[in-house]
């Protein structure tokens, strides 16, 4: 029923939202600070130069097929020098263990993202994401942007996030209850619904009574961190250029838009923590 109020609603509409939650990095960065704290998500557009990212394109096709020849195998897990593949977490379970891995971790996800491919700590299997990637993460402005008095935060690990034709994604939910940053780099082109932008509930990061009922809500659910019940009009499909920068409070309602068949999408992501 959401996906398909949104892919209803008038192309103007949506560009609105976007640009209601953008800035850009030469701007006031207590702005965008703030704008960041209000909303729980902001869109730096043209944080990297596109030559540069094409720069990544040739690496991503090579990890493409190392992980189909992986999943074509059939095998639960697959250990190489720089590298695990595995499917269905069945080496390695839960994001903390993933992300701590002292090798690049390539997890096929099952159940609600089934097909979607996580792949932590990219720089230690292709050197070249950490070179590209990580000044822009380190960024002073950036720095400043994510800095809390009470708990400076600091890059924790680099991921990349594959997409394949995913028709089918987990609904809106949450991280955890409590802040936790993360910053999505697009590493392709993501400018229509069908290539399944990142998508936020804006303000759902503050307490208010949609937040309460959900966690009533998804108590009773296996995972308790479901949020059905949302503000239709705060929802805010990323839709943005390759090199883009997006700041997201995990704690706030979002999913993953489902694709067509035809799309991908490849985004680097860096927690802060």
């Amino acid at each position: 029923e959401i996906i398909t109020y949104l892919q209803e609603l008038p192309k103007e509409d949506i560009d609105l939202r976007i640009k209601n939650v953008t800035c850009t990095l030469d701007e006031d960065i207590k702005k965008t600070k703030e704008a960041l704290k209000e909303n729980g998500i902001v869109i730096i557009p043209d944080l990297i130069p596109e030559n540069l990212i094409n720069k990544l394109s040739q690496d991503i096709n090579e990890i493409k097929k190392k992980i189909r020849l992986f999943i074509s195998t059939g095998e639960s897990f697959k250990e190489e020098k720089n590298v695990l593949f595995q499917q269905k977490e069945s080496k390695i379970k839960g994001y903390s263990l993933l992300a701590s891995h002292h090798k690049t971790v390539v997890n096929v996800r099952c159940d609600q993202d089934a097909g979607m491919i996580d792949i932590f700590n990219i720089d230690k299997w292709y050197s070249t994401f950490g070179d590209i990637l990580l000044p822009f993460y380190k960024h002073k402005n950036i720095n400043e942007i994510i800095h809390d008095q009470n708990k400076p935060l600091k890059i924790k690990n680099l991921n990349l996030y594959l997409n394949e034709g995913v028709i089918k994604t987990r609904g809106f939910h949450v991280d955890a209850y409590y802040k936790q940053l993360k910053g999505f780099i697009y590493l392709d082109d993501c400018l229509e619904l069908n290539s399944g932008p990142y998508t936020y509930v804006k303000k759902s990061h503050l307490n208010s009574p949609y937040r309460n009922i959900n966690k009533k809500i998804s108590a009773g659910l296996s995972k308790e961190t479901e949020t059905p019940i949302i503000l239709r009009q705060n929802i805010v499909p990323a839709l943005a250029k390759k090199g883009t920068l997006i700041i997201s409070d995990q704690s706030g309602s979002h999913r993953g838009f489902p694709q067509t068949p035809e799309y991908c999408r490849a985004v680097a992501v860096m927690k802060f923590d």
